[in-house]
This record gives C-alpha cells, sequence and structure tokens, in this order.
C-alpha cells in the first residue's frame, strides 16, 4: 500500500511545535516589553494557533516522495 505524502509524522511534529512555541514565548516577551501589557484574548489566541502552525510547518517540512 502506498502511504501519502501528507501522512503525520509525530516526531517531526514535537521537534516543530517546541520550536514555534519557543517562538511564541519570545514573542510574547517582546509584546509584554514593548507594550508593558498583553491580553487574555491574545494568550488564548497564540495558544490556539500555535500548534495549527506547526502543524503546518510540519506538512512543509516533509520529505517528498513521488
Amino acid at each position: 500500500m502506498r502511504q501519502s505524502w501528507l501522512e503525520f509524522e509525530p516526531g517531526l511534529f514535537v521537534k516543530v511545535l517546541a520550536v514555534v512555541f519557543a517562538l511564541v514565548v519570545l514573542g510574547i516577551a517582546v509584546v509584554v516589553r514593548v507594550y508593558g501589557d498583553i491580553t487574555t484574548t491574545d494568550l488564548v489566541g497564540t495558544l490556539i494557533c500555535a500548534p495549527l502552525v506547526a502543524y503546518l510547518v510540519h506538512l512543509w517540512l516533509q520529505p517528498q516522495e513521488g
């Protein structure tokens, strides 16, 4: 059976998610430093979007088969 190139790879996803969350923490630190405050809505939106971005990057980084 042929595997799809859009298959989920947990190892790659965890690595990408770690990098994305590191960038999120850095970005939030910069925003707090510049503006002095961050709202709960910003934090919730960031925590919802970060795994989605990590998943898309994970798909983009998968080796192309074909």
